[in-house]
C-alpha cells in the first residue's frame, strides 16, 4: 500500500511487540530513514533512488527518494539540513518528526533506521561491522530517577524478531541505544552497559517510539565509526572512519533489502523448535 496513511489505525494502537499482528503481513513497500546526507548518499545512488517532489510539508527540512528493488518498493527519507549552519539534522528531535510524516504519508510494510554507530570491542564489534537491531531500543541518556519516568525514559521500544534474516546474511545483533551525544559519559556509559547495548547512536529509539505507536514493526541497521569502550576520543574516530563505515552501511543495507524482497514479516524470525 503506497497511498494513504495508517491515520484510521491511530497513534492508540500501541503495540507490546512488533511481531503480535504482523507476521502474516508481506513486505512490499520499505521506509528506510535516515540523518546524514552523507551516510544516504551511497545508498541512494546503489538502490537508484529518485526525488519525490511534494512529498511532505514544504515547510520540513525533510527529503524523500523512492525507488525499487525486486518486487519491494523502497522509500528513503532523509532529514534534512539546519541550514542555520549547514549541517545534518541528527539526533531523535529530526529523527521522530520524519518518522511522523513518512509513515503517515506512505504506510510503509516495515521501517529501517540505517545508519553509523559506536560499538563495544568487549562485544565483538570491529570498525565497520554491520549490526542488525535485537529485542528493543533504549535511550541511554535519559536520566529521570522517578518510579515509572524511569523506566519510560529509557524506552524500550520493540524491535522486530530478525534472528532468522541476521544468521542467514551472518549478521551479529543485539540492543540498538541512542542519546543526544557523540561524547561518552560515565553515567550513559553505565545504562548502556545495563542494557548490553551493541550500539551507541543518535535517532533509533526516537523513531522506534513512533513505529511503536503506529504498529509498524521496526528494525535498525547500524555500522560501527567508533569503539566506545577504548580510550579514544569518539568524534575523532567518527571522522577518521565514516568513510568506511557508511561504504560497509550500504553494503549491508543492500544485502538486508534483497533479503526482504518476496518475505513477509514473520519470515525475519526464526521458527521455535517444538519440544518433544
Amino acid at each position: 500500500m503506497l497511498a494513504g496513511s495508517r491515520d484510521e489505525v491511530g497513534i492508540s494502537m500501541i503495540v507490546s511487540t512488533s511481531s503480535d499482528t504482523t507476521g502474516d503481513q508481506a513486505i512490499e513497500h520499505v521506509l528506510i530513514l535516515m540523518a546524514m546526507r552523507d551516510e544516504a548518499t551511497p545508498v541512494i545512488e546503489a538502490l537508484n533512488l529518485a526525488p519525490l517532489a511534494d512529498a511532505l510539508d514544504p515547510r520540513l527540512p525533510m527529503r524523500c527518494y523512492r525507488g525499487s528493488l525486486g518486487r519491494l518498493t523502497i522509500t528513503l527519507g532523509l532529514a534534512g539540513v539546519d541550514e542555520r549552519y549547514d549541517v545534518d539534522n541528527v539526533g531523535s528531535e529530526a529523527a521522530a518528526v520524519l518518522a511522523l510524516e513518512t509513515i503517515r504519508s506512505y504506510a510503509p510494510d516495515l521501517v529501517i533506521s540505517a545508519g553509523t554507530a559506536g560499538g563495544f570491542a568487549s562485544r565483538g564489534a570491529n570498525i565497520a561491522t554491520v549490526y542488525l537491531s535485537q529485542s528493543r531500543f533504549v535511550f541511554h541518556d535519559r536520566h529521570v530517577p522517578l518510579d515509572g519516568f524511569r523506566e519510560s525514559a529509557i524506552g524500550g521500544y520493540p524491535a522486530l524478531d530478525v534472528s532468522a534474516m541476521a544468521q542467514a546474511l551472518a549478521f551479529p545483533t543485539g540492543v540498538i541505544s541512542t542519546g543526544s551525544s557523540l561524547e561518552k559519559s560515565d553515567r550513559d556509559l553505565e545504562v548502556l552497559g545495563d542494557n548490553a547495548a551493541v550500539a551507541k547512536e543518535m535517532e533509533a529509539a526516537g523513531i522506534a517510539w513512533v513505529a511503536m505507536l503506529y504498529g509498524v514493526p521496526m528494525l535498525a541497521v547500524k555500522s560501527i565509526t567508533n569503539i566506545v569502550d577504548q580510550n579514544n576520543q569518539s568524534e575523532t574516530e567518527f571522522v577518521r572512519n565514516f568513510a568506511y563505515a557508511s561504504a560497509s552501511l550500504t553494503r549491508g543495507l543492500c544485502s538486508v533489502l534483497r533479503y526482504l524482497d518476496g518475505r513477509r514479516i514473520g519470515d525475519l524470525a526464526a521458527v521455535a523448535e517444538s519440544a518433544d
